[in-house]
């Protein structure tokens, strides 16, 4: 077993974006295959105690959640068509081998300062246990957030507990994930393109476990990371996504913006345009508090903007608000 095997391994877990993986199981003379594709693929190394012992996780769009437990790489081979790569990784599980195929695209990461001083608030947001309720919750900060480059950074609530909670990724995994990939899809962007986060990096529950909304000193404590995390992106277009996303804008510089009023307009502040717009949850969709078509167009009318008007150093147009 190699330990540079491992620790191509790791970075897989945290660079690459499957669109299909395969996983075939071989034990005791028997074989099992299970293959995952779509959008919304992970794969994650948890429960790690040492390179010969971890625990493999494989989601989807589907809610599935496949966990091999390994003792070790035993091969690992790449190929490489354009952007696209593809992967096999034979590994020693208990009483038998795996072999997992994955195919997708590679996020290539340039270690510039901006990279350096990503790396160090990624590992201070993790290692953060400010909030009471959330210490034993790790952030959901890294470089499948996106682009550090990116023109157009989305602000979420928090991390959803069947989406962003056990993908790693805002705004994937889960029912509202899969309405964010829609709405996108309207658009000209990928994930790769635009910048994803949260009010709160942490996944909010209560003493049940139960997910709940962050609370304002959440948001508050929060926000340092926030500011960091928009500072060093610099987004010029910052799309909050709900009224907590609003908030904690606020914490950072302050302001006057009401969605229910400003939805889908655009204010300067902080130096660039915010464009408030409702959250793609399911609750905000079926209650028709914003339907699935508004938000299509509010979308539309983001990257319209954004490429007649914005990149071209022109104020961007804030489109006729209709009441809701």
């Amino acid at each position: 077993m190699s330990e540079d095997h491992f620790a191509r391994l790791k970075e897989i877990t945290n660079k690459v974006f499957p669109n299909e993986i395969n996983l075939l199981t071989n034990y005791d003379g028997w074989e099992d295959s299970i293959d995952l594709r779509g959008k919304n693929l992970k794969v994650s190394i948890i429960e790690e105690n040492s390179e010969f012992d971890y625990k493999l996780r494989f989601s989807d769009e589907r809610g599935l959640n496949v966990i091999i437990p390994c003792l070790g790489i035993e091969y690992l081979n790449e190929y490489r068509n354009g952007d696209h790569i593809i992967i096999e990784i034979y590994s020693y599980i208990y009483e038998g081998i795996a072999r997992i195929t994955i195919k997708g695209e590679e996020i290539t990461i340039q270690h510039s300062d901006k990279d350096k001083d990503y790396s160090v608030l990624i590992n201070q947001a993790k290692a953060c246990q400010i909030c009471t309720a959330m210490k034993e919750v790790e952030a959901i900060i890294g470089y499948n957030n996106g682009n550090l480059d990116a023109d157009i950074m989305f602000i979420a609530e928090a991390p959803g507990p069947k989406g962003a909670d056990v993908t790693g990724i805002p705004l994937q995994g889960d029912a509202t994930g899969n309405n964010f990939d829609k709405l996108l899809s309207f658009t000209r962007w990928k994930r790769s393109d635009i910048y994803i986060t949260n009010a709160v990096l942490c996944c909010p529950t209560d003493d049940t476990g139960k997910v709940r909304k962050p609370t304002k000193h959440e948001i508050q404590n929060c926000h340092p990371y926030l500011a960091r995390i928009i500072d060093l992106v610099n987004p010029k277009v910052i799309v909050t996504l709900g009224k907590k996303a609003l908030e904690a804008l606020k914490s950072i510089e302050n302001h006057q913006i009401i969605l229910k009023e400003d939805v889908a307009s655009y204010t300067k502040w902080n130096n660039r345009w915010v464009y408030p717009l409702y959250h793609p949850s399911p609750q905000v969709i079926n209650t028709k508090t914003r339907t699935m078509e508004q938000q299509r167009t509010d979308f539309k009318q983001l990257e319209h903007n954004y490429h007649k008007r914005i990149i071209k150093g022109l104020d961007p147009i804030s489109y006729q608000k209709k009441e809701m």
